[in-house]
């Protein structure tokens, strides 16, 4: 067997393979080939992008070799080129099959140009290669990239350049939404899309553009979680929007046996998701939020910096709600007599959270909650204090240090965003070292004061002056109007933050199961 290829480019070089096994590796692909063809797959597409081994001999960046297979382009793309003629032997010249290629290296030394690519991607259809898929690698990659507005079809540019060089169809990838889509394909950008994280997020998107329905698309928020899965041991890939992913048998949405009277209190996405599966299963659904939208905490999390992706995830929620005609009465704070006197057979409560504050920080004026920063009802001195260094608090920070000059995070732990996926985590941690954020880390609060924070480090006591104080230590559930339904109705479901507080994708999770099961 061939060594184990496998550091990305840019990387180590790993092992050089010897002639021989690179040759009893082209054979691998070609077996494989004819297997998957035999299998039933309709198309094969050869890999040659992201790192793996392909990408290791295309890249000046990893292949060092001296004989045939480095040096320039065409030696680069020989592993390629022959792995692509031995599987359309192995398949017949009828039967489809393309590659994947990177059309350029971002933030890679000595990484695959533009112009490399145009090069290989005219020898790979020279090789027989009925389409190029053209995608992007290295660390500052667009498509990984958290942007600063929402940007589809981060790719178009190159996929526009390999275009201008084959005339096989060209296959665009990278954060492609249904209108960039219908946009890139009408300039003449690329002849095809391919779509990944978003068909996640909701596997409806062709069927819903071609019925015109493309206000029902469930929207990726770009929040990389799924990403993340790929890298965790023992985990399958979710979605943090659409519960469903991987389990579609048990999520399934079905007819309900009896039609009955629901009532969700609480418009956050927990409630809202229960509602529009509680509507969509044929019950008779009415929401009451006590504030003066739909929305919940999204209306905060939408705020900070970066954070734009969320905002089409809050118009599907509303569309959806007016769609199904839910009946909707805002400013209505539910109570138990309330309840009570509308007589439900079902209710969801998805009454949320709130800030957390501790019982010494109660009362002082210069102590306010993350989220009163972010909706303004809070007014914020020059030098503030953050405490609290998991993502609530490194958001509310970045927010604040576009206004203010002075700002420190306080948090206890030893790094700051722990609760943040490894994927956005170190960009997150980037953008605050490039402000001029104070991070003090290993900070156990002591106190309180009119002048700042007193807290503990290694033992030792030290006091940072603040004028205002950010808390951002977390959230605790408002379960109270659960306690005093409990045997007022026939059927009560406690949901999202309300049971726990926990992130958008349990309270969506939370949410739909509860439309499940009324």
């Amino acid at each position: 067997m061939a060594p184990s290829p496998i550091p990305a480019s840019g990387g180590e070089t790993p092992k050089e393979l010897t002639i021989e096994e690179i040759k009893e590796i082209i054979g691998f692909f070609a077996d494989a080939a004819a297997r998957a063809k035999r299998a039933g797959f309709d198309g094969i597409e050869i890999h040659g992008a992201h790192g793996y081994l392909i990408d290791q001999f295309l890249s000046p960046s990893s292949n060092k070799r001296q004989d045939i297979y480095g040096g320039g382009v065409q030696n680069r793309a020989r592993f390629l080129i022959e792995i692509l003629r031995a599987v359309k032997r192995a398949v017949g010249d009828d039967y489809p099959v393309w590659c994947r290629i990177n059309g350029r290296e971002f933030g890679v030394e000595d990484g695959t140009t533009l112009e490399e690519a145009k090069e290989t991607a005219r020898m790979a259809q020279e090789a027989g290669a009925d389409a190029i898929h053209v995608s992007a690698y290295g660390p500052q990659a667009p498509q990984h990239l958290p942007p600063p507005s929402l940007v589809s079809g981060v790719l178009a540019d190159l996929a526009q350049g390999i275009k201008a060089a084959v005339t096989v169809p060209v296959i665009l990838v990278g954060r492609v939404t249904a209108d960039a889509a219908e946009r890139i394909l009408g300039e003449g950008k690329a002849d095809l899309v391919s779509i990944g994280k978003a068909f996640l997020a909701d596997p409806e998107i062709p069927n819903k553009v071609a019925s015109g329905n493309a206000e029902d698309i469930r929207p990726c928020i770009l929040c990389m979680a799924c990403r993340d899965d790929l890298f965790a041991a023992g985990l399958s890939v979710r979605c943090q929007v659409n519960p469903a992913v991987g389990r579609e048998a048990e999520f399934e949405i079905s007819p309900a046996k009896k039609a009955k009277k629901v009532l969700v209190v609480g418009g956050g996405p927990a409630g809202m998701e229960a509602a529009r599966v509680a509507a969509l299963r044929g019950h008779e659904v009415a929401l009451w939020e006590k504030g003066s939208g739909l929305g919940g905490q999204l209306n905060y999390a939408v705020i900070p910096p970066h954070k734009i992706g969320l905002e089409p995830l809050i118009h599907y929620f509303r569309t959806q709600m007016e769609k199904l005609k839910i009946k909707i009465e805002l400013g209505k704070a539910a109570t138990a007599m309330m309840i009570k006197e509308y007589q439900p057979e079902a209710v969801v409560l998805a009454t949320g959270s709130v800030p957390v504050i501790p019982e010494e920080c109660q009362g002082k004026a210069n102590v306010v909650t993350a989220l009163e920063v972010l909706g303004g009802q809070k007014a914020v001195r020059e030098r503030v204090a953050v405490v609290g260094g998991g993502m609530v608090g490194c958001e509310v920070a970045e927010f604040l240090a576009k206004r203010y000059k002075d700002i420190m995070i306080l948090e206890m732990l030893q790094e700051i965003g722990s609760d943040i996926g490894p994927s956005l985590r170190g960009h997150i941690s980037k953008r605050l070292k490039s402000t001029d954020i104070k991070i003090e880390v290993g900070i156990k609060i002591m106190e309180i004061t009119g002048a700042g924070v007193r807290g503990l480090r290694n033992g030792q006591s030290e006091f940072f002056h603040a004028g205002t104080v950010v808390m951002a230590v977390g959230m605790k559930s408002e379960r109270q109007l659960f306690g005093e339904i409990e045997g007022i109705v026939p059927e009560i479901h406690l949901i999202g933050d309300g049971r726990e507080p926990r992130r958008i994708r349990e309270a969506i999770a939370d949410g739909y199961r509860a439309g499940l099961k009324i």
